[in-house]
């Protein structure tokens, strides 16, 4: 029997053996498969229960300060009293008690109450029945407890139980360091991996930034390049807005620029899914003026536009009938150049899912910067350009004006120089002949002047040409023959002198032909007889012969000349001269010429001394009529210097300089300062007075301040002059007649005796001319027009004056026809008579 107790023994002790040696090896099994110690305390939990009842386990870790933490539990009774318990709870009860004693412990319910009563432990939680802990040991440190308890009476531990699990408690702490290690380890590797992910993550944001720093600064490049382009304004934000999708979403985006008042917006570019492009229109309570009065970039999202809209901060604006779409996300930043907003650029988005953010927001805010400054002198370059194409319009017409010419500029190089050439062309040509002008001839001959000091012994001479009877050409064919006979002209010009000669128009009938290079004076004088020649020969122009010829005058170049001028002064003086003398003629400009200049030039200066210091004054010839009775008198032009001979030249010179307006309105105000209560006074006019509204404008004026009674003055004016003005012109006779004063014509009939002057117009007197009145007994002709006048005289309440002398028989005839006339005596001033004492 003691055999067999102790072979039952002996196989009870092997089978506990090979419990515990399976139990280890599935534990170094755990120990080499699990890598998460949160994996490795459940499967210890379930070896446990394979090989005894452990359904309450759990496991405490303790470090040096034998402060506990809780790294496994599973309790039927205090599952939550585990999870709150604090870490001094487990030091004072059972376990701190093993973790202190560093021995296993089986304890029952008595041995439990024993320790408590003998103060060891503190009571804590569900009281169970069994409860069995092994120290986990490190060498003589302890590191934490394990443990095992039972709250069923029926449920024992044994010392078996205990020694099954001090030796799986003594393989844990080295699966434990196991799993422990490994998952240092791989906590290191992921530790290491997550360092190199950061890296990674780093150098690939680093690398991110730089590619987008990079589009960034390739953008903002070409935003400054576009600047300098030639495209319009509209592809330049077509190119801008390529350049922004780039960076970001841009589906939805738009331009909106303040005017020059800053009350009003315009949209240049647009670009919206849902809304067509706005108006032009004033500054309301939207976004964009929302963007404006703050000065800064916006994302606002679908809420806050909500919220801002709630507030009434900005109110959403209608496009004409249709009112916008609310965006999910609207993101605008202001177009600003130093202080001033120039509009706003803002980019929108109708999807959910999808929200602009910061990094947006500052990307536009910084492009937008550049984008304004780039829209800035983009519009001041577009303004340039349409001032500067402005300008060239201005020009266009103001040539085309002058030149009458169709002049159509490009903006293409090649055509503006095209149109330089022509500009430069016309400016220096005659329109109608294509010979140089005025202006390209002067050019030449002081140029030619300016090389004279390059030259041994420079030879050239200037011929002036003044065409013969272009004036009646052009009166009696018409315009357009004249043009014509000029063209012809200047033709036969060229034709006749050296390629090197050059020929120009100064204007009208004048023409001046530049010879360079010739051997002596000779030269130009068989020049001039070549030209003679050439413009006496018929033209024949649409049908018509015409025949003309010139006057030349000829400078030859002396070393005494200093300008230009002096040379052309002196040939027009020659051509002056060859007129005088008959048609078809050349005089070559001599000495004794300029002596005959330098005394007219002396003569125009005394006029014009005369003028100034009004060395003139009225003189008076008696107006008879039948019965020698004094009706009136004419005022006559009297210088008060020198002979007769001398006072006809003064009075020529003052016509021809164009000073006899003047003057004779000087004689009217004089004779208008008269008070003389019965006397009539007539004056002759020029023609310049009706033709010329400043004179004419005078006059008046001149008249409405006048002393003497307007009636007692009679005003005319030369039939011939009457003849060449318009009836414009001719209806300011009946504002005169309108003051008061009386009409006279004078010369009547020296020409073509226009009987529907004296019918049409006021006159009061009608003066016959000196030749009309002589040969009056001569002509049945004339006396039967002298016998209409007397009669329309009747009708048409004027007197008729003749113009003859007392020794004629005219005279006679013509005062017993009722006639008046001018008394034969020499003109009088008033002081060399008393008759005018009376007009005092």
């Amino acid at each position: 029997m003691s055999q067999l107790r102790r072979l039952r023994k002996l196989v009870a002790g092997y089978k506990q053996a090979y419990i515990i040696q399976g139990a280890l090896l599935k534990l170094s099994e755990l120990a080499s498969g699990i890598k998460d110690m949160r994996e490795f305390y459940p499967a210890i939990h379930r070896l446990l229960n394979q090989q005894l009842k452990a359904d309450n386990f759990y496991v405490v870790l303790c470090d040096q300060e034998q402060q506990f933490f809780l790294e496994y539990f599973a309790d039927e009774k205090d599952q939550k009293v585990l999870t709150d318990a604090p870490s001094d709870a487990f030091a004072s009860g059972l376990t701190g008690y093993v973790a202190r004693t560093k021995r296993a412990l089986l304890c029952n319910q008595d041995e439990y109450l024993r320790l408590v009563d003998n103060g060891d432990i503190t009571a804590q939680g569900t009281a169970c029945q069994y409860w069995l802990g092994v120290p986990l040991c490190r060498g003589e440190k302890v590191i934490g407890v394990m443990a095992i308890q039972s709250y069923d009476p029926e449920c024992h531990y044994n010392q078996q139980d205990l020694a099954l699990i001090s030796n799986i408690a003594i393989h844990t702490v080295t699966a434990i360091d196991r799993v422990k290690s490994r998952e240092l380890l791989e906590q290191t590797v992921r530790e290491r991996t997550q360092q190199l992910q950061n890296i990674n993550y780093s150098l690939q944001k680093e690398i991110r930034d730089r590619t987008n720093a990079e589009q960034l600064q390739s953008a903002l490049y070409k935003i400054s390049e576009m600047t300098a382009k030639s495209t319009d304004m509209m592809s330049f934000y077509h190119e801008v807005y390529q350049i922004l999708a780039g960076l970001m979403k841009a589906d939805n985006c738009y331009i909106a620029l303040l005017n020059e008042a800053g009350d009003r917006l315009h949209f240049p570019f647009y670009l919206d899914q849902y809304t067509p492009t706005p108006k032009e229109r004033t500054l309301q309570s939207g976004l964009t003026e929302y963007v404006i009065r703050s000065g800064e970039a916006k994302l606002i999202s679908q809420a806050q536009l909500l919220d801002l809209v709630k507030t009434g901060v900005v109110a959403r604006v209608q496009s004409g009938s249709v009112q916008t779409a609310i965006s999910t996300s609207w993101l605008g930043a202001p177009l600003l150049v130093g202080e001033q907003v120039l509009g706003v650029i803002a980019l929108q988005c109708y999807d959910n899912t999808y929200s602009y953010g910061e990094q947006e927001l500052n990307l536009l805010r910084f492009v937008s910067q550049h984008i304004a400054v780039a829209i800035s002198r983009k519009l001041s370059t577009e303004q340039q350009k349409r001032q500067h194409e402005e300008l060239e319009k201005r020009i266009f017409e103001r040539t085309r004006e002058l030149r009458q010419t169709n002049l159509f500029l490009r903006l293409q190089v090649e055509e503006r120089k095209k149109a330089e050439e022509k500009l430069f062309h016309e400016a220096n040509h005659d329109a109608l002949t294509g010979l140089a002008n005025r202006q390209m001839f002067l050019m030449q001959l002081r140029q030619r002047f300016s090389y004279r000091n390059r030259e041994a012994a420079p030879r050239f001479a200037l011929l002036f040409i003044d065409l013969d009877r272009f004036k009646l050409i052009n009166d009696t064919l018409g315009h357009h023959i004249g043009d014509l006979f000029l063209i012809e002209v200047s033709q036969r010009l060229q034709q006749t002198v050296r390629e090197h000669d050059l020929v120009a128009r100064l204007g009208g009938d004048e023409f001046v032909v530049l010879l360079g290079q010739i051997q002596s004076d000779l030269d130009a004088e068989e020049v001039a007889d070549r030209l003679i020649e050439s413009l006496r020969q018929p033209m024949i122009l649409e049908g018509q012969q015409v025949c003309s010829g010139a006057s030349l005058g000829i400078a030859c170049y002396q070393p005494e000349y200093q300008s230009a001028d002096e040379l052309l002064r002196d040939a027009d003086a020659a051509m002056y001269q060859a007129k005088s003398f008959g048609r078809n003629r050349f005089v070559i400009f001599n000495d004794s010429m300029r002596q005959q200049m330098l005394l007219e030039l002396g003569q125009e200066q005394a006029l014009q001394h005369a003028v100034d210091q009004k060395q003139f004054a009225p003189a008076f010839r008696p107006l008879v009529q039948a019965g020698h009775e004094v009706l009136g008198y004419q005022v006559l032009l009297d210088w008060q210097q020198g002979d007769a001979e001398y006072k006809a030249e003064l009075s020529r010179q003052a016509a021809q300089a164009g000073l006899m307006p003047d003057i004779e309105l000087e004689l009217v105000r004089q004779i208008c300062q008269r008070n003389a209560s019965t006397t009539l006074f007539c004056l002759t006019l020029s023609n310049g007075h009706l033709n010329n509204t400043v004179l004419f404008d005078k006059l008046c004026h001149v008249l409405r301040r006048s002393v003497l009674p307007l009636h007692q003055l009679c005003i005319g004016f030369k039939e011939a002059d009457l003849l060449r003005l318009t009836n414009t012109q001719l209806a300011n006779l009946h504002q005169l007649k309108r003051l008061g004063i009386r009409l006279l014509v004078d010369q009547f009939s020296a020409e073509v005796a226009a009987l529907g002057l004296v019918v049409q117009y006021p006159f009061d007197f009608v003066v016959l001319d000196t030749a009309f009145s002589r040969s009056l007994q001569r002509s049945d002709q004339r006396k039967q027009l002298l016998q209409v006048l007397l009669s329309l005289a009747q009708t048409h309440k004027y007197r008729l004056v003749a113009t003859v002398a007392e020794s004629d028989e005219s005279r006679s005839y013509l005062t017993e026809l009722g006639c008046c006339y001018f008394a034969d005596s020499s003109p009088v001033s008033e002081a060399q008579s008393g008759l005018f004492q009376q007009l005092a």
